[in-house]
């Protein structure tokens, strides 16, 4: 992977600027840092390496050498756009799932609401989305995304908080790192456009992971609700129908899902 080989395999994506790194502590950080001073709408970072790679939650996504993406797409949201700025993270998590689930024809693959990208529940692609502001209104929003491509990428079990897996393995052959990036990068670009209309939410909708499950949600030390997942809302809430009978929504946030623990 070379700045060349990135810069032509991405010719065709209406991308304003791209600079990729063999190593850096952080896609995101060097983004944010970017946008500071002017970086254009669709500019990208990539790097092969990241030392200090971030998820959600404040953990830590390791990034190896010659074996995943990470990546971090600097976007200036529209007028319309700001009040559906939680929605840039499952954009993200759509764009990958569509990708593999239609262009490398990868089965099981789902979305941990809200962003994680799952293929046979084992957790493949992580997102996270930091907002720079200005006032009440946001300023740039980096998408950034990091997906497992070959077995290298995959953590040791013992480091995993959630079961993970890579795409190469799922998909038992060989996945060129740039083209996968390419096709991601133009399902975002794509799926951008639909993102205030109710086609986005369905199609979100229809690959989230556990439907008809019993789930547990811990949104803080003091809070946490255990059900059946329903689906999301037309504000992509997350519906849950409790042990008691009623339904309850969970809205965006730091918030951990998983799957209940059977009796």
């Amino acid at each position: 992977m070379n700045q060349d080989e990135i810069t032509s395999t991405l010719s065709h994506l209406p991308l304003a600027e791209i600079r990729y790194f063999d190593s850096i502590s952080s896609s995101n950080e060097e983004a944010l840092t970017w946008a500071k001073s002017g970086a254009a709408d669709y500019s990208l970072v990539i790097t092969d390496t990241q030392t200090a790679g971030r998820g959600r939650l404040g953990r830590k996504w390791i990034t190896n050498p010659d074996s995943a993406l990470a990546f971090s797409i600097i976007i200036h949201p529209r007028p319309e756009e700001q009040r559906i700025l939680p929605l840039f993270s499952p954009l993200g998590s759509l764009a990958v799932a569509e990708t593999l689930s239609k262009r490398y024809g990868v089965d099981q693959v789902n979305i941990k609401w809200p962003n994680d990208v799952l293929i046979h529940e084992k957790k493949t692609a992580g997102i996270l989305v930091e907002t720079t502001w200005l006032g009440n209104s946001a300023q740039v929003a980096v998408i950034g995304i990091g997906v497992n491509v070959t077995p290298a990428s995959v953590p040791p079990q013992d480091l995993l908080l959630f079961p993970a897996t890579s795409v190469e393995l799922e998909k038992g052959s060989p996945v060129n790192r740039i083209e996968l990036l390419g096709n991601i990068l133009s399902e975002i670009i794509a799926w951008r456009e639909k993102i205030t209309q109710s086609e986005f939410l369905q199609a979100w909708d229809q690959y989230l992971a556990f439907r008809g499950k019993n789930v547990h949600v811990q949104q803080t030390e003091h809070w946490s609700v255990t059900g059946e997942l329903l689906g999301i809302d037309k504000y992509g809430n997350l519906r849950i129908r409790t042990e008691l009978g009623g339904e309850f929504s969970v809205a965006f946030g730091d918030v951990q899902l998983r799957p209940a623990e059977k009796p």
